[in-house]
């Protein structure tokens, strides 16, 4: 599915992906500096590829996928993978592919609205992802709306001469920052249910 436009802060927005959006995935993901904790560097970039992931996108149920836009210009993407609608949960990721725009909280933001739409609109009980622990902007940027560490997985994939272990986060609805729309949804209190199965480290 293609997510809906999502107006944020400080000039950036979550936007639905267009097939020229995708086309410029492959100049994103071959940047080092963009693609340092992508994992290993393979796989078919050829604009006939970028076509069919568009339109399994579109076309998937079990996923939602934005284009990340910084004062109306795309500079990257996220999303929320794998979702289980039964246990209500899903695998959330996110890439900024214009490195000459770090450190501006443009990741911060997107992961915030990304955060707060699998509440308000999926209702979806948790989200969860992977990050290199080497990654210290993206956990940052996860960990300001709730993602708490649950576990970490070493020597989980090897890339320029180096393995690199990665931190396994998690978030509920109760955790995301109070000021923010979400604040009234009705949500489950952590240690209720087998949500207390899952408190962070």
């Amino acid at each position: 599915m293609l997510g809906p436009r999502l107006e944020g802060r400080n000039g950036v927005a979550l936007v639905p992906p267009t097939l020229e959006h995708f086309r410029l995935h492959p100049a994103w993901e071959v940047q080092p500096e963009a693609s340092r904790f992508m994992g290993p560097r393979f796989g078919e970039l050829t604009p006939e590829k970028q076509e069919k992931r568009f339109k399994e996108t579109a076309d998937g149920q079990t996923q939602i996928q934005w284009t990340i836009a910084y004062e109306g210009e795309p500079v990257g993407f996220t999303g929320i993978f794998h979702i289980d609608w039964v246990r209500r949960d899903g695998e959330t990721g996110l890439f900024i592919g214009r490195h000459d725009l770090y450190g501006r909280g443009i990741a911060s933001e997107a992961v915030r609205l990304r955060t707060g739409f699998a509440w308000r609109e999926l209702r979806l009980r948790r989200v969860h992802n992977w990050v290199a622990l080497a990654n210290r902007g993206s956990r940052r940027a996860n960990e300001k709306v709730g993602y708490r560490r649950m576990g970490l997985l070493p020597r989980s994939y090897f890339r320029s001469g180096e393995w690199y272990d990665e931190w396994l986060g998690e978030a509920f609805a109760n955790t995301f920052p109070t000021d923010d729309l979400t604040a009234r949804l009705d949500v489950p209190q952590r240690g209720s249910g087998d949500e207390s199965q899952h408190a962070g480290e």
